[in-house]
């Protein structure tokens, strides 16, 4: 494949362009023969000074309100953040979605368990329409809900691909269309077998109730117990999200990640020049102990697959990403311990593909969500208690 060198400069989100005005490039810009546009990093451009930090002391935390049914959780599902600082929870003990302002007080709950009008089996939060009212995916019913900004509830409908096939909602492009996967469905292989997922991703439009597949993602690797189906440690994870009109995918131990257009071309490859990180002996001990310890699967399953099957050489350079609804991405650094309470780290790109910098956030904390100067997620203490916890993003000292 032939390629043609563009540029060696930097493209920095918000304030950062003009302070490195004077500094070396931290990225190259290639274009090759195919018109994919390569951006590969190879420090971060954030100038000294100017990196972003999570301030480890939450604006609000909730969980911890005695018999406040509004503020006890069992089983966050989903936390997002809204303009001004609002923020939904999607609880999925109580199969509630709840609204909470910018101080953290209750709103309005609504839903419940069932599979009648306005409940919910597994609800997940999709995004907001045009017309302000929030989407709600229920996985299991296959279903949309629609909820008012007072928590009323609006409609529901059953939705599928318009060959009839299933889907499953993840997420909104700018534009109103979602984000799908299409799901394969298998049968149940024999005991101890292993196989490695494919999904294929999609934007479907609820309008004209038609799709445009996008992109095809390497999927996680799974062993089969005979009585339930287990992830393999190590194993890439499809990653996906919507930026824009775009969108992301990354998996594999390589620290990439691709973009596709609304018409499921591939535009571009965002790079980090970062080296492979190798899975040792000592890596797989830790992270069985672990899952046994959380109950993920028995202690003889995964014995087994360390002494017979096939341990991945590599780790997946990332396990999530997110957008920020500046147009920057975050790809958050694999970490094999579901245990670890080691503050996760995330490398942030910029609109344009340029690597800025790594930003850690607090330990303990799955963030969902980032958006307006917040970070917001599902915080678990030492005895694995849930808490909503909504962050400031520092951003340059700011």
């Amino acid at each position: 494949m032939v390629r043609s060198r563009l540029a060696l400069v930097p493209a920095l989100a918000l304030g950062a362009a003009t302070a490195c005005a004077d500094r070396e490039p931290e990225a190259a810009i290639e274009v090759d023969s195919a018109g994919v546009r390569i951006v590969e990093s190879r420090a971060p451009a954030w100038p000294p000074g100017t990196e972003w930090s999570v301030n480890p002391e939450p604006v609000f935390r909730l969980g911890d309100a005695g018999d406040d049914p509004s503020s006890s959780f069992f089983r966050i599902l989903d936390v997002a953040l809204l303009a001004g600082g609002e923020v939904i929870v999607v609880d999925g003990g109580s199969a509630e979605v709840r609204r909470y302002d910018a101080a953290g007080r209750h709103l309005w709950s609504t839903g419940g368990r069932g599979e009648g009008p306005g409940e919910f089996r597994s609800p997940r939060y999709l995004g907001r329409r045009e017309d302000g009212a929030f989407l709600i995916w229920d996985r299991a019913l296959s279903r949309v809900s629609a909820i008012g900004q007072n928590g009323d509830r609006l409609g529901t409908e059953r939705r599928s691909g318009p060959d009839g096939s299933p889907l499953v909602a993840f997420d909104l492009f700018d534009d109103g269309a979602w984000l799908v996967a299409f799901p394969v469905v298998r049968q149940a292989p024999e005991r101890g077998t292993t196989w490695t997922d494919s999904v294929r991703l999609g934007r479907y439009d609820p309008v004209l109730e038609d799709d445009v597949r996008l992109a095809t993602v390497p999927g996680q690797r799974w062993v089969w117990t005979g009585q339930s189906m287990l992830p393999v440690p190590f194993s890439p994870r499809p990653l996906r999200v919507a930026l824009g009109d775009r969108l992301v995918v990354g998996s594999g131990p390589d620290p990439q990640v691709v973009v596709h257009d609304a018409g499921g071309s591939l535009v571009a490859r965002y790079r980090l020049a970062r080296a492979r990180e190798p899975v040792s002996e000592a890596d797989v001990g830790r992270v069985i102990e672990s899952l046994v310890e959380i109950g993920q699967g028995p202690e003889a399953v995964w014995r087994q697959w360390r002494d017979e099957m096939e341990v991945p050489a590599h780790e997946p350079a990332f396990d999530r990403l997110l957008a920020d609804g500046d147009g920057n991405l975050w790809a958050r650094r694999f970490t094999a311990d579901p245990l670890s309470r080691e503050p996760p780290s995330w490398d942030v790109f910029d609109p344009a593909g340029t690597w800025l910098g790594v930003v850690a956030t607090p330990g303990g904390m799955t963030v969902t969500a980032i958006r307006d100067g917040l970070v917001a997620g599902v915080y678990r203490d030492e005895l694995g208690v849930e808490y909503v916890s909504v962050h400031r993003l520092e951003m340059g000292g700011r």
